[in-house]
């Protein structure tokens, strides 16, 4: 069954790859490139996806779950193969199931600490990145917005009382009751992630993450335009797009994410029509790569989930077949085998009238 739901995710990844990306964009962004671009822009994406496994093994042995630091990067690395559709991260945490006495509502709250930190980090960098370009104050709102709701999710989990209440009010129903277990058991994991010190340590790597994104789109979009940007306007137009992808609840961020960052591109003076080249290519390129890495990793780190042994019917040994009574016919033989023993203990009646006879003379 489970062999059944990966595979079934896995084909809707790839149908969904092929819809959302842009391979004309993709092409024209990779055939542009010189040799020593292409090189750096494949080691930025390695990089970058190394960093975001190492978070997502941290945050699992932060949240006390008994995974290797390898095990949890290796999980990662191949849930990316669902990165195309909304919610293939859970995909990470069906694969840390796979390693240790992990279940995968467990792991699932490593999502939680790595959504906040990626929360804070980005809104750290998107405030600092608004700063240094000069742009108008105004801007601040959006990085703000997502720092009070983090603030909200942190401040519920953390506390007891609002677990406790939050847990009362899902035991109304009887659709929600039967998976109250799991639910206690993943809040309570995952207020051990509320700590100030594991989050800033998140944040460290959410910060190095978003940095080499910026570099990613900072080397796409040399490639792609005459003018380029600095560093400073790579950083600030990744940040911004993002924390507004963040903010506004679309599953995946599709077309939010593209639109802002295409909009930021067009603020800070690329054409509107070359931005959206742009964004297109950066998101293309990113979900690609991701999606084979995460197949490759998959097949070499996960093979009997998707090609595993098939059970096949034990053939039947050729020989004598011994007779096995069934408990019934068991039953009756046993009854007829107690009567005639009976039977041969006790005297017959002749032998009896004789034994008399005899005894009287």
């Amino acid at each position: 069954m489970k062999r059944a739901v990966i595979l079934i995710l896995i084909a809707a990844a790839i149908v969904a790859l092929f819809v959302i990306t842009d391979l004309e964009s993709m092409s024209s962004a990779i055939l542009s490139m010189p040799g020593e671009m292409f090189l750096a822009l494949v080691a930025l994406l390695i990089a970058n996806e190394l960093v975001k496994g190492l978070r997502w093994a941290f945050f699992l042995r932060a949240a006390r779950l008994d995974i290797r630091m390898v095990d949890g990067l290796s999980s990662y690395l191949a849930a990316q193969a669902a990165t195309a559709i909304p919610g293939g991260s859970m995909l990470g945490a069906r694969l840390a199931q796979e390693h240790g006495q992990v279940r995968m509502h467990q792991a699932a709250s490593g999502l939680v600490g790595q959504a906040l930190a990626d929360v804070w980090g980005i809104s750290l960098l998107a405030a600092g990145a608004i700063f240094l370009t000069e742009q108008r104050p105004a801007q601040l709102l959006v990085p703000g917005v997502g720092v009070l709701l983090s603030l909200a999710v942190f401040t519920g989990l953390r506390s007891p009382r609002l677990r406790r209440a939050g847990i009362e009010f899902f035991s109304r129903w009887r659709v929600t009751r039967r998976f109250l277990s799991m639910e206690e058991d993943f809040l309570t994991h995952a207020a051990t992630l509320m700590r100030s010190r594991t989050l800033a340590i998140g944040a460290l790597f959410s910060v190095a993450s978003t940095i080499l994104s910026a570099l990613i789109l900072l080397v796409i979009t040399a490639a792609l335009t005459d003018r380029g940007m600095t560093g400073g306007e790579a950083i600030y137009a990744h940040t911004v797009s993002v924390a507004t992808r963040l903010v506004v609840p679309v599953p995946g961020g599709y077309g939010v994410g593209d639109a802002s960052l295409a909009g930021m591109l067009n603020y800070i003076g690329i054409g509107l029509a070359r931005a959206t080249f742009i964004a297109l290519a950066y998101r293309s390129v990113g979900v690609l790569f991701r999606t084979f890495l995460g197949l490759l990793v998959l097949l070499a780190r996960y093979p009997y989930l998707l090609v595993g042994p098939i059970d096949m019917p034990r053939p039947q040994p050729v020989g004598v077949r011994r007779w096995a009574p069934r408990p019934l016919a068991r039953r009756v033989a046993l009854a007829l085998v107690a009567r005639s023993a009976r039977m041969r203990a006790e005297p017959s009646t002749a032998d009896v009238s004789s034994t008399t006879i005899h005894g009287g003379d």
